[in-house]
């Protein structure tokens, strides 16, 4: 790695989140499938819904996500999905490149409808998360306030996409890690819908994310640097 990225992956406050997680890995059973699911890389900030859909990854973005890429376990296969949306494609792809240079096993698998498909009106939920940036975003999604029509309910976001993502695990290699690329509205809905994690001042960064794996009982949760066991929903059974 270029010593500029390298200090840039080492001190930037943005990638505070993606070292934690990555540190946190290596406390996740060696037996275990591991999900990792992390926001796309790098862009550059936009207030216009439009343009903002379309943005691509700086060139900080492609280097970091190739950092992040090669410092994964390369004794773990990865199998990459990501969103429809552009930069998160070009997120799996640096990851695996740089995961590969190292000697690391993994296949990029594509397009997965859950890591973006909250809603039927795109440009009605990125200006909804323009207006209500962050946190108020999250509560007035939960709380039911933005027409299904337009934005699924969180519930039944979250619900469809754990039987999108998590029933990928029964064909995922063993010890091997599925990594999806998503969204942060689509992550933080996610820690809210599965685990009941609400937001609490926190956000995830680019590249942050969280990490779980299952037992018999429970699921083990990576989540903002420490190891949790949480309830495995319901639903689910």
């Amino acid at each position: 790695m270029s010593n500029k990225y390298e200090k840039i992956w080492r001190n930037a406050n943005w990638t505070l989140q993606a070292r934690q997680l990555l540190r946190g890995l290596s406390r996740l059973s060696n037996n275990s499938k591991i999900v990792l699911i992390l926001r796309h890389s790098h862009r550059i900030s936009s207030k216009d819904a439009e343009k903002l859909a379309k943005l691509r990854l700086t060139p900080q973005g492609h280097e970091i996500a190739k950092i992040l890429g090669s410092l994964l376990p390369k004794e773990r296969p990865i199998r990459l999905f990501h969103s429809i949306v552009k930069r998160c494609e070009e997120t799996a792809e640096n990851i695996l490149r740089g995961f590969k240079e190292k000697g690391g096993k993994g296949e990029l698998k594509g397009v997965l409808d859950a890591l973006y498909d909250i809603g039927t009106d795109g440009i009605y939920i990125i200006k909804k998360a323009v207006e209500h940036a962050g946190q108020k975003f999250l509560n007035h999604w939960a709380a039911g306030l933005y027409p299904p029509n337009k934005i699924k309910t969180l519930s039944s976001y979250s619900k469809e996409s754990a039987f999108e993502i998590w029933k990928l695990l029964d064909n995922a290699p063993e010890n091997g890690i599925d990594i999806h690329i998503s969204h942060d509205l689509s992550i933080m809905g996610f820690r809210l819908g599965w685990f009941g994690l609400p937001a609490q001042d926190w956000w995830v960064s680019f590249m942050g994310g969280f990490a779980f794996t299952f037992d018999d009982s429970q699921i083990h949760l990576l989540d903002k640097g420490r190891i949790k066991k949480v309830e495995i929903p319901y639903w689910w059974h």
